[in-house]
């Protein structure tokens, strides 16, 4: 049996892992009505299914002096590999319980993404003050 094919067949035992829910936007250029062009952020994927897990550790960074305790940790973005996600694109990551709204993890950046048959991974960082 194709190796892939086993692996396509735990795809879906994969996704029910997934507990919360992403946002993906990229910045877009756009052309304003007068002719000139300039960026915007664009939504790409709404409620896509996903599972966060922390890389490492968390630290706390307060070494540069205009950013005091700025918490910095990455963390590892599970979902499937259909979905577009482009280095630099902004995520935001809910945690829904009951329908609602408990958690919410908006991360600065994205790097490529690793995929996979059953799953994408995506490396982020989470850059926020304490």
């Amino acid at each position: 049996m194709n190796i892939r094919k086993l692996l396509s067949a735990a795809r879906a035992p994969v996704e029910l892992l997934y507990d919360r829910v992403a946002t993906i936007k990229r910045y877009e250029e756009y052309e304003k009505e007068n002719g000139s062009t300039s960026q915007k952020w664009v939504t790409k994927h709404e409620d896509v299914p996903c599972r966060l897990s922390t890389e490492g550790t968390q630290t706390l960074n307060n070494s540069l002096q205009e950013e005091s305790n700025r918490i910095q940790y990455d963390a590892k973005l599970l979902l499937s590999p259909e979905v577009d996600i482009l280095p630099g694109d902004e995520i935001t990551v809910e945690l829904f319980e009951d329908d609602k709204l408990i958690l919410t993890d908006e991360f600065e950046s994205a790097k490529k993404p690793f995929l996979y048959v059953t799953h994408q991974e995506v490396l982020l960082t989470l850059k926020d003050h304490a």
